[in-house]
């Protein structure tokens, strides 16, 4: 890799904090550096390597207390390191503290003005992509007042706009995005990701393991200010919930359910000659041990789910592993061409127990779903967690983002049995009057009623 393909470089990087019991004895260091009695060193990064390609996206993971905005705030120049060395090309946008940047007396208005200065543009520029700024904010005239009059929220999302709508070659964000309502949260990863695509090197924080699986290629797990993990997030993931108290990030109360065992560092024995091999995933013979083997996708006649139409039912099968498996839960989440969740549905939502471990070496999860979802393409990935609370759970492991599924309609010829996203179960009466129903063209009967 040459110089110019590299945006961040840190190596060896330290950063050691000298704290004192007294006021008086940090005094004294101050005058007489030799002065070191009560002193106690706090290493917050002791010797992390990190090299990040142009355009590449990067999480950092840890627990509380591991390092990250340490690291972060090396990163972005607003701590010097102990020791190392570290090299950013290009301009960076950081979301460290949402707002912290903004002078209190001055407008909404003034702010983006000297925030984008301070970012390195153009007063010009600025001005000329001011609208587009406040458009993605949504404060509306509120952009005018003082922004010591602004809410939490409004603050975030002025600050948010300033920084990714001045095109950032290096973004790195911290945990910034955890408040808000749902909608600019989605309105902000959209831009994030829209970022991405065009190539800006995004750095990012969050215990949202979702989040990090879905945004970043790679990630950082830091532990006790130590790079316990570097490469594929969904590894580094997988490293996180083993080594955290309970599986929940921050050492949560302890779940219901029995907390999940280490996988084995090589896969248990599966004959894969008893897997189907024309599926939708399959997992690589030889492969990191994991309980996820294979998904297949058939219609109903049992042949390959090529295409589906509307109402049509979906036999999605998942093999998984039972030999010294964890109790844990196994989900399907489906998702349209718009990156839109259209569902999450599996072992859990369906009520059963926690799937365990058996003799019989692997086992099939079938799930029968009746397609009443718009025509177009889709993909779907199988997940293998547990529940740490009412509809909520940890992933361990999954086939990442796989298909894609298509679901057929003839919406000039046929009548749709329903227009929108999906559709509902719904019954229909005519109260009074006489008419008659007539069905569906190509609708499996049942369906609609």
């Amino acid at each position: 890799m040459s110089a110019d393909d590299v945006a961040i470089s840190m190596r060896g990087v330290t950063k050691r904090y000298e704290v004192f019991g007294t006021q008086r004895g940090r005094l004294a260091h101050a005058l007489w550096p030799a002065y070191r009695a009560g002193m106690q060193e706090i290493w917050a990064l002791r010797g992390v390597d990190l090299e990040v390609r142009r355009g590449e996206s990067v999480a950092v993971i840890g627990r509380n207390g591991g390092g990250k905005s340490t690291l972060l705030q090396i990163l972005t120049g607003v701590l010097a390191p102990t020791s190392g060395e570290v090299r950013v090309n290009g301009r960076v946008s950081a979301l460290l503290e949402l707002g912290s940047g903004f002078n209190p007396e001055y407008s909404g208005r003034d702010n983006v003005i000297l925030n984008g200065l301070l970012l390195g543009l153009q007063r010009e520029e600025i001005v000329r992509r001011f609208d587009e700024i406040a458009d993605f904010a949504e404060i509306g005239e509120a952009i005018e007042r003082p922004v010591k009059t602004y809410s939490s929220g409004m603050m975030m999302r002025l600050a948010f706009a300033v920084q990714v709508l001045t095109d950032p070659e290096v973004l790195v964000i911290d945990e910034a995005l955890s408040v808000g309502d749902v909608f600019f949260q989605q309105q902000c990863f959209r831009r994030i990701r829209d970022l991405c695509a065009r190539g800006t090197t995004l750095i990012f924080v969050s215990h949202d393991m979702r989040t990090v699986r879905d945004l970043c290629e790679r990630a950082l797990y830091l532990r006790q200010g130590t790079a316990a993990f570097l490469g594929d997030s969904k590894a580094a993931i997988r490293a996180y919930l083993r080594e955290t108290v309970g599986g929940v990030p921050g050492g949560a109360e302890p779940p219901e359910e029995p907390p999940l065992e280490e996988q084995p560092a090589t896969a248990p024995e599966v004959d894969f000659s008893r897997i189907p091999t024309d599926v939708l995933w399959r997992r690589a013979e030889g492969a990191p041990a994991g309980p996820l083997l294979a998904v297949e996708a058939l219609a109903r006649d049992g042949q390959p789910a090529n295409g589906l139409r509307i109402g049509e039912t979906l036999r999605l099968r998942i093999y998984f592993s039972t030999a010294r498996l964890a109790p844990g839960h196994i989900s399907v989440v489906l998702k349209n061409r718009y990156d839109q969740v259209v569902s999450t549905l599996g072992s859990y939502t369906s009520g059963l127990a926690p799937l365990s471990s058996d003799e019989a070496g692997f086992s099939i999860l079938e799930l029968e779903i009746d397609m009443m979802v718009e025509a177009g393409l889709y993909t779907l990935m199988a997940a293998f967690g547990r529940a740490i609370g009412k509809n909520k759970g940890e992933p361990v492991e999954d086939t990442g983002w796989i298909g894609p599924l298509k679901v057929d309609w003839d919406y000039e010829r046929d009548r749709a049995p329903f227009l929108g996203m999906f559709g509902l179960p719904v019954r229909v009466q005519l109260l009074g009057g006489a008419a008659t129903a007539e069905p569906v063209a190509g609708m499996r009967k049942g369906v609609v009623r």
